[in-house]
Order: structure tokens, then sequence, then C-alpha cells
């Protein structure tokens, strides 16, 4: 019905429909910041090269040009190479226990066919990370894992006749994933915390306004987080 030719104004919502809306908004509004904050995976800490520039041995050395310390030296251009036998090792002294992850072989066209990983805190005690009897040369990128402060890559079969010979070997482990923050306790009755995947957060939420509609500055004041 109309007065004048004019449309009269529609009726307000429902009181209760307006409280349910603003609550719905709410819970719309806070899961859609949850899933943009919330990583989906873990962050990773990158594994660190720990053997570059420090002190290694080898079990013999082909000539003068061709040093244990080029093999951790970082060059690609110079390398170590051993006597032409079987069974030449080559070791580097990290200088203190770290955990490992990972050894990285860059061998010269003269490489092992197998060889071992092998690991050792005090220099005359060994573990076997990793054994082959398939050397493939080139870059090989093992996977390991054990604490240890001498890291030995020990040949057993050379590919070719000559000795063994890398280009580069390298020890990575370590890695920090940044400080231990504090946490844990109970935050109390009145502050909740959750996410997209919490039951009843619209039942809660209206709990929660009904509560505080008429007591807004009152003791009884929440906290969603």
């Amino acid at each position: 019905m109309s007065i004048f030719g004019m449309p009269m104004a529609a009726s307000p919502p429902a009181r209760g429909r307006v409280r349910r809306g603003l609550a719905g908004a709410v819970v719309t509004a806070l899961a859609a910041t949850l899933l943009a904050v919330v990583p989906t995976t873990a962050a990773q800490a990158a594994p660190v090269l720990l053997s570059q520039g420090k002190p290694v041995t080898a079990s013999s050395q082909e000539h003068y040009g061709t040093p244990a310390a080029d093999a951790v030296d970082g060059n690609l251009g110079t390398r170590w190479s051993s006597a032409a036998s079987d069974g030449q090792w080559l070791q580097v002294d990290l200088g203190s226990s770290v955990a490992l992850s990972q050894v990285v072989l860059r061998w010269e066209a003269a490489y092992a066919k197998a060889y071992r990983i092998e690991l050792s805190t005090d220099g005359t005690t060994w573990s076997t990370a990793y054994s082959t009897a398939a050397g493939a040369g080139g870059t090989e990128t093992i996977a390991v894992s054990g604490t240890a402060r001498y890291v030995r890559m020990q040949g057993v079969t050379r590919a070719t006749g000559y000795g063994y010979s890398l280009w580069e070997f390298q020890v990575y482990g370590g890695g920090d994933s940044g400080p231990v923050l504090p946490g844990g306790g109970d935050l109390g009755p009145n502050v909740h915390v959750i996410d997209p995947s919490t039951p009843n957060i619209q039942a809660k939420l209206d709990q929660v306004f009904r509560e505080q509609e008429s007591a807004q500055f009152g003791n009884g004041r929440h906290a969603f987080l």
C-alpha cells in the first residue's frame, strides 16, 4: 500500500536476524584470515655447507698438483686425485660434531664404482652412513643421517685404471630454523583459539554475543584468536 503514489519503506529486519548475520560475518572474516596466515607446510631450514675450507687428509696423492685440500676449496677447477689403486680414502674434519643431512661427490673422470660414506665423532671409530657398488660418477648427491665431526669417502673399487679423483667433496648439515618461541599454558576461559575446523564456531559466537550485548564493557569480555 502507498500514500500519494509513493511506496512504503520495507520493514526493518528482525533483531535476531541482524545478530546472526553479524556473527556469521565475523566467522567468515575469521576463517578467511586464518586461511590466509596459516602456512600449509612447515618451513624447512636450508642445509649448510660445512666442509669447505676445513682440514682434510687422504690416504694418498697422485702427484703434487692434486692435494687433498683441493677437494674442499670450492673451486671446480682443482681436484684431489689418489694413487692408482683400490681402497683409497679422503676425509674432512668439520671441527666439531654436527648433525649431517647430505654429501655431494663431484667426481672427475676417474671415479669410484664402489665406495662408502663413513662417519666418526673421534676419527678412530667409524660407522657407514652410505654404501654402493654401482657408483655412477659425475655429481652424486647422497642423503645421510647422523652426527659426526669426521666424514670420509672410503673408496672400495675404482671405475677406471686411474685412482679416485674428486673436484669437490661437500658435506652439508646443520641449518637453523630460528629461535624457539615460548608457548603453552592456559590462556584463560575467555580466550578462544579457533581455526576453520573448530566445531560449533557459530554457536559459540552467538552465545558470547548474547552475554555481551548488554554488558559490552563488563568483566565477561571474550577474545577469539
